[in-house]
């Protein structure tokens, strides 16, 4: 040990129980415990670890990736479908009902939207409790978002 603050906190530690009047064997241990507490000190790092950068990949909407995740996380372990999957048709719900003026979270347009898509697909779009609905319910909401198309009817203003 080449470190002469050991020497110094060994000495200081030892003095300091010898003034106090414990045994020697006392004195020993804490010589020895201080010696430890200073080698744990110095041997600790203040900077934090340096995080993990994790790789970020460039997903352009509809991609590969994003399809393939979402098949993936299509079906939960019951046999319905999962609320990722059931989330992300929300969105795409939402989505194109804003494009006829319609907001799937607004009561006032409720009739409006039942009459575009049909009542069971709004049902599926909007339940919101459990049992989550089956894939052939998310399926027939599908279909009817995409009879809906992206753009407004050409009698809309």
């Amino acid at each position: 040990m080449r470190d002469w603050r050991v020497y110094v906190v060994f000495v200081a530690a030892v003095g300091f129980a010898l003034v106090a009047g414990l045994a020697y064997v006392t004195v020993a241990l804490v010589g020895g415990a201080a010696v430890a507490g200073l080698l744990v000190l110095t041997r600790l790092d203040p900077r934090p670890d340096p995080g993990f950068d994790r790789p970020t990949f460039d997903r352009r909407h509809g991609a590969r990736g994003e399809v393939q995740e979402l098949a993936w996380a299509m079906v939960a372990r019951d046999g319905r479908v999962s609320e990722r999957m059931l989330r992300r048709v929300r969105e795409v719900a939402t989505a194109r009902l804003a494009r006829h003026g319609l907001d799937l979270a607004d009561p006032a347009d409720e009739s409006a939207i039942q009459e575009l898509v049909g009542s069971k697909a709004f049902r599926t779009l909007t339940r919101t409790r459990s049992p989550r609905p089956k894939m052939s319910e998310v399926r027939q909401a599908v279909d009817a978002l995409e009879r809906i198309g992206t753009t407004r009817k050409s009698g809309d203003t």
